[in-house]
C-alpha cells in the first residue's frame, strides 16, 4: 500500500525534530518546513493527507493556515491537528476545530497518544480517500450509463421487472425511461414465449457467474420489431443488462440470406436450362452421328464416303462447342476436377498429329511434333485434360495460319523434387496478335477482334476453357506473339514420372464389325423416333432381341407382362421419364434386371439421379456405337446386385 504523506509545520526546528523521531515509523512519508508560505506549497503539490500544525507562529498562524486550506477544493480534505503548548480552554477548542482541524495534541508530546492519533488519522484519511475514488468512480459510471448508445437497464431475476433504465431506451425503442420502471422487460419482447431472455429467467442460467449473450425482437416505434442483442450478467442479485441495436446487422444477415435463395434459384434455373439445352441439342445430334454410322456401314463410293466423313466432322465439331458450354458450367461451379492417371505424353503428342494432320494437308501447312529424349516414357497427368487443351491450341494455330507452319513441342525443363517440370509449347507462323489483343483472348467469349469470329469462326470458348483446365493443374497458360509473325501458346507442368503404363488409345472398331450376342431380350424405352431407330438397328445387328416402347409408363406395362434380360431407359419422355420408370420397377415390381440410362445430358446431378432411381449404369448421348455395345455387355455378364 502506498505510504501515507503527512505535512509537519512548525515554526522552531527543534520541535520539528521532536515530532520526527516520535513519527519515525515506515508506513508515513514526512514532508517538514518551518514556513507557512512553504507548506502552503507543499499541499498543493503533493497529495498530503494528514497535517500537524502549530498554532502560534510568526506571520501566518495555525488557524489562518487552517482556514486557507479549508478554502480551496483541493485542500479541503487534508486532516487537520493543531500542536500546541498554550490554554485548552474550550473557547480556544472550538475557534481551532471551526478552521477546520479535527483535533488537537498538547505539548509536551506523549510519544504514545501522538502515535495512536496518528495511526488513527491514517484510518480516517484512507477510507476517505477511498470514498472519494468510488464516489468518482460511479460517477464516471453514471456518466457511462448516461451517455451510452446502448440501452443499459437492472433488472429483478425473479421477475424480469426493470429497476433502472438509461435514456438510450428512447432513441433505440422510443419509449419514455420512466414508464419502464416496474414493468417487466418481457412486455416489450415481440414473442416473449419464444425468447432466449425469458429462457435465461426461466432456467436461471445467468447464476454460473458467465455473462450471458442472447438476441430477441422488442417492440420499437409504432410497434416496429427491433432485433437487440442482450448481454447479460449477474451480480448483487441483480441482472445487469446491455442491450445492443443489432437491427443493421439483422437487416445484412437477411439480405445475404435472400440473395443465398436468390443464388440458388438462379442455380437451379441455369442447371435446369443446361440441362434441357442438352437435352434439345444431343437428341438430335445423336441421330446425326448415329445416322452417319449407319452410311458409313453401307456400300459407298468415294464421293458420297467424303460426305459422310464431312458430315461426322461438322457433328464433332457441334458436339465440342455444346462440350465447351458445359465445361465452363461445371468450371464456374466447382464441379471440375483433374484426375491424374499413367500418361504416354509421346502417344498424346503423335495422337493429336494425327488427327489434325488432314487439316494441315487441306491449307498445305507443315505440322510437325517434337519430343525431347529426356521427357519420360510415362507420367501421372490427366492426359484427356491435357489432350483437350492441346487439341485446342493446335486447331486454333492451324484456324489462323495461312501459310508456314505448326509445331508441338514437349520438352522437359527440369527436375524437381515433385517430379518432372515438362514445357507444352504450340507455335505458329500465322497472323499473330497485337497486344491489345493478347488481354482479351483468355477471357469469355473473347477472341483477339471482333472480326475474328466471323472470318475464322468459333464460339471464344476454347482459350477460356484451356486457361480454366491448366490453372486446375495447377500452372498458366501463357502467350507470346507479335501482329503478323505468329504466336506460341505454352505452359509448364510437374509431372512425377510412373512405372505404369498408360492405356492404348486404340481406334474404335465399327459396329458392324463386333461380336454377336446370343439373342438376349432388350426392352428399350425411347420417345424420339430416330434415337430409337438407331438403337434398334444396332441391336439387331448385334443379335439382341429389342423391344421398343416411347415412354416410362409403357416400359412399366411391359414389365408387368414379360421378363426382359436388359432394360434401356431415355431419362426424359413423356407421361412417365425414366427415372420413375426404373423406381416403379425396383420398387413395386421387384424388377432385379439391370437397367441401362440413357441421357442427353451430361451433367453430375442427372448421373446421380439415374444411379439413384435404381438404375446400374448410364450413357451420355451422343454416343459411339461400341461404347453402348461395351455398356451392354458389361451389364449383361455382370452379376446384379
Amino acid at each position: 500500500m502506498e505510504n501515507t504523506k503527512i505535512l509537519l509545520l512548525d515554526d522552531r526546528e527543534e520541535n520539528l525534530i521532536s515530532l520526527r523521531a516520535i513519527l519515525n515509523r515506515g508506513d508515513i512519508e514526512i514532508f517538514e518546513t518551518t514556513s507557512a508560505n512553504e507548506a502552503l506549497r507543499m499541499v498543493w503539490e503533493n497529495d498530503i493527507a494528514v497535517a500537524l500544525v502549530d498554532v502560534q507562529m510568526p506571520g501566518m498562524d495555525g488557524f489562518e493556515f487552517a482556514e486557507t486550506l479549508f478554502s480551496n477544493p483541493k485542500t479541503r480534505e487534508i486532516l487537520i491537528v493543531f500542536v500546541t503548548a498554550i490554554s485548552k480552554e474550550t473557547t480556544y477548542a472550538v475557534r481551532g476545530l471551526k478552521t477546520g482541524a479535527i483535533d488537537y495534541l498538547y505539548k509536551p508530546l506523549d510519544p504514545y497518544i501522538t502515535n495512536a492519533k496518528v495511526d488513527s488519522l491514517i484510518r480516517l484519511a484512507r477510507s476517505q480517500k477511498e470514498i472519494r475514488d468510488k464516489n468518482k468512480m460511479l460517477e464516471n459510471y453514471a456518466t457511462i450509463i448516461l451517455n451510452s448508445p446502448d440501452i443499459i437497464a437492472t433488472v429483478e431475476p425473479e421477475t424480469g421487472k426493470i429497476i433502472s433504465i438509461n435514456p438510450s431506451v428512447e432513441k433505440i425503442l422510443g419509449l419514455v425511461p420512466s414508464d419502464l420502471l416496474g414493468v417487466t422487460i418481457l412486455d416489450s419482447l415481440v414473442d416473449p414465449f419464444n425468447s432466449g431472455f425469458r429462457e435465461v429467467l426461466v432456467k436461471k442460467s445467468y447464476l454460473n457467474g458467465e455473462t450471458i449473450v442472447v438476441e430477441d425482437r422488442f417492440f420499437g416505434r409504432l410497434r416496429q420489431p427491433v432485433w437487440l442483442e442482450l448481454r447479460i450478467m449477474y451480480k448483487n442479485r441483480l441482472l445487469f443488462i446491455n442491450l445492443h441495436d443489432i437491427e443493421k446487422r439483422k437487416a445484412h444477415e437477411r439480405a445475404l440470406i435472400d440473395a443465398q435463395a436468390q443464388a440458388e434459384k438462379a442455380r437451379k434455373v441455369k442447371e435446369s436450362f443446361l440441362a434441357n439445352m442438352s437435352h434439345e441439342i444431343r437428341t438430335p445430334l445423336n441421330g446425326i452421328i448415329g445416322l452417319g454410322n449407319l452410311l458409313n456401314a453401307t456400300q459407298l463410293d468415294e464421293s458420297q464416303r467424303d460426305l459422310v466423313s464431312m458430315l461426322r466432322q461438322s457433328s464433332g465439331s457441334l458436339l465440342n462447342i455444346l462440350n465447351d458450354i458445359l465445361d465452363i458450367s461445371k468450371m464456374d461451379e466447382g464441379k471440375f476436377s483433374i484426375v491424374p492417371t499413367a500418361t504416354d505424353l509421346r502417344q498424346l503428342g503423335k495422337g493429336i498429329i494425327d488427327l489434325m494432320q488432314f487439316k494441315a494437308e487441306e491449307k498445305k501447312l507443315e505440322l510437325s511434333l517434337h519430343v525431347e529424349e529426356t521427357v519420360p516414357e510415362n507420367v501421372m497427368a490427366d492426359g484427356m485434360r491435357i489432350n483437350q487443351v492441346l487439341l485446342n491450341l493446335v486447331g486454333n494455330a492451324l484456324k489462323f495460319t495461312q501459310k508456314g507452319h505448326v509445331k508441338l513441342r514437349i520438352e522437359r525443363i527440369s527436375e524437381t523434387e515433385n517430379g518432372h517440370k515438362i514445357k507444352f509449347t504450340v507455335e505458329d507462323s500465322g497472323i499473330g496478335m497485337s497486344e491489345e489483343h493478347m488481354s482479351n483472348i483468355f477471357s469469355e467469349y473473347g477472341q483477339a477482334s471482333e472480326n475474328t469470329s466471323y472470318q475464322y469462326g468459333g464460339t471464344g470458348l476454347g482459350l477460356t476453357i484451356s486457361q480454366k483446365l491448366i490453372r486446375l493443374m495447377k500452372s498458366e497458360l501463357e502467350v507470346n506473339s507479335r501482329f503478323n509473325e505468329g504466336s506460341q501458346f505454352f505452359f509448364t507442368l510437374v509431372l512425377s514420372s510412373t512405372k505404369e503404363k498408360s492405356l492404348d488409345n486404340t481406334p474404335q472398331a465399327l459396329f458392324q464389325d463386333l461380336p454377336p450376342f446370343d439373342g438376349e431380350s432388350v426392352l428399350v424405352a425411347e420417345d424420339n423416333p430416330i434415337n430409337a431407330l438407331l438403337l434398334k438397328k444396332y441391336l439387331k445387328t448385334w443379335a439382341l432381341n429389342p423391344t421398343m416402347v416411347v415412354n416410362g409408363k409403357e416400359a412399366v406395362d411391359m414389365l408387368k407382362k414379360h421378363s426382359f434380360d436388359l432394360i434401356i431407359l431415355d431419362t426424359r419422355m413423356p407421361e412417365m421419364d425414366g427415372f420413375e420408370a426404373a423406381r416403379h420397377a425396383r420398387t413395386f415390381l421387384g424388377v432385379k434386371t439391370p437397367i441401362l440410362s440413357l441421357s442427353a445430358t451430361v451433367l453430375p446431378e442427372e448421373v446421380a439421379q439415374a444411379l439413384q432411381s435404381g438404375m446400374n449404369d448410364t450413357l451420355s448421348k451422343p454416343f459411339e456405337p461400341e461404347k453402348l455395345y461395351r455398356k451392354i455387355q458389361s451389364l449383361l455378364f455382370a452379376e446384379v446386385k
